[in-house]
């Protein structure tokens, strides 16, 4: 059995999840269908949601019997002693701590109101994403590199960026296009490693990827893989935005954005492809 209920679902999207669910609501699809299956479709509805929400649940072996997925929501899956739970997000009355008692009236103001500018400087900062993959196809291809900035207005606060060991040798294609070479990639690190390391970078920030779809997909295939949680909560899609934003423009792709903004970039790898989105995303917000 497989649930998925979606919030600001394109029409393209219902018709194309009606061939094989059941639309019993709006925005509710119901149905049994193969975990290849599965799969397809819930890549499609992370690709084509845009900026809508979903959730999915399905049938599973473990002691729950089921299993969830969400997207592009701020309801969290988290793992609690084996047991797969979601965690509600806070709401506003819910944001102050508890101050200890004891305190002045004086202090408590103090410390309020060092914790709301805390609160809005982490809401200001974002983290850049992107991934180098070996090819396009969800099913088959694997990830050869990930980085991440963090980044406000002001500037970039941290650079990070991983290339991950293969068990077999890149298509002549793909190093052509991003220069990574098997040797260079030899000397890599492993994807789990790398995904735990781009955990405490994401975690508590939003996240900003240009066609969020693909990285975002591939990503959290790799983090279900390796039984590590999933830590993206809010994340922007720097494609959409720039589709609402910007008119005139031969196409979306970013180093087309990159030349109308007028930001000098260096393309196929992924830490510069994150300079460049962040200057990019910094001139939509201008718009």
């Amino acid at each position: 059995m497989v649930v998925i209920t979606m919030n600001n679902c394109p029409p393209k999207l219902r018709g194309d999840l009606t061939k094989w669910l059941f639309e019993i609501h709006t925005g509710v699809y119901v149905g049994r269908v193969s975990a290849k299956v599965r799969e397809m479709l819930w890549n499609r509805v992370c690709q084509n949601i845009k900026d809508g929400q979903a959730v999915m649940v399905y049938s599973f072996a473990n002691e729950q019997h089921l299993e969830f997925r969400t997207h592009n929501t701020e309801w969290k899956v988290r793992d609690f002693d084996g047991i797969k739970l979601m965690m509600r997000p806070k709401s506003p009355d819910q944001t102050e701590e508890v101050l200890q008692k004891g305190f002045s009236n004086v202090s408590k103001r103090l410390m309020a109101g060092r914790r709301r500018k805390s609160a809005g400087s982490i809401e200001r900062e974002w983290v850049f994403l992107d991934i180098e993959t070996d090819g396009l196809d969800f099913e088959k291809s694997k990830i050869i590199e990930v980085a991440a900035l963090a980044a406000d207005e002001a500037g970039i606060n941290l650079s990070w960026s991983a290339l991950i060991k293969q068990d077999k040798a890149l298509p002549p294609p793909i190093v052509e296009l991003t220069h990574i070479t098997d040797e260079m990639l030899s000397e890599g690190v492993e994807l789990a490693c790398a995904l735990g390391q781009l955990s405490d970078i994401v975690r508590g920030r939003t996240v900003v990827c240009f066609n969020k779809g693909f990285d975002i997909a591939f990503l959290e295939r790799e983090y279900r893989k390796n039984n590590l949680e999933i830590p993206f909560g809010k994340v922007i899609d720097a494609l959409a935005l720039a589709r609402k934003r910007v008119r005139d423009v031969e196409n979306y792709k970013l180093e087309t954005l990159a030349e109308y903004f007028g930001i000098s970039s260096e393309q196929h790898r992924a830490l510069p492809d994150c300079e460049t989105l962040y200057g990019v995303f910094l001139k939509l917000n201008e718009i």
